[in-house]
């Protein structure tokens, strides 16, 4: 940053503290700086957001299931490809949402699972009644 009073200089700079902007905010190396500029300072609406995330995590389930479940479900209007990176990368975003402490509600040391509309296995990782919060 500089030091000119009412000047600043960053790296890069992120308009929206939401769960994508903040995640992006997050996911630069510690030697580049990083500004993030938003309207709502309290975080945006990923707070209100209740249900949870759905991620391939118990082995009864597959990629290849929550694929088609997704598809289905857009009734036409998801990109496939886009669709097979999003859940074949979930697993990966939950492990890292954990690292950041987002604190998944868990039975028995295992995340606890449920199954909302749409899905064909319990896939859905929530904290409480308050997923969006936690996250």
């Amino acid at each position: 940053m500089s030091t000119e009073p009412g000047t600043y200089s960053v790296d890069v700079l992120i308009l929206g503290a939401g769960a994508a902007g903040l995640t992006a905010a997050l996911s630069f190396p510690k030697n580049i700086s990083v500004a993030v500029l938003t309207k709502d300072p309290s975080g945006g609406s990923t707070r209100w957001a209740q249900g949870g995330v759905a991620a391939v995590i118990d082995d009864q389930d597959s990629i290849e299931s929550h694929v088609q479940d997704t598809l289905i479900a857009g009734a036409g209007l998801c990109h496939q490809d886009v669709v097979e990176h999003v859940v074949t990368n979930a697993r990966d975003a939950i492990d890292w949402l954990v690292e950041q402490g987002v604190a998944f509600t868990r039975s028995d040391q295992a995340f606890h699972l449920t199954r909302e509309g749409g899905h064909s296995h319990r896939r859905i990782l929530h904290a409480a009644d308050a997923t969006g919060w936690a996250i």
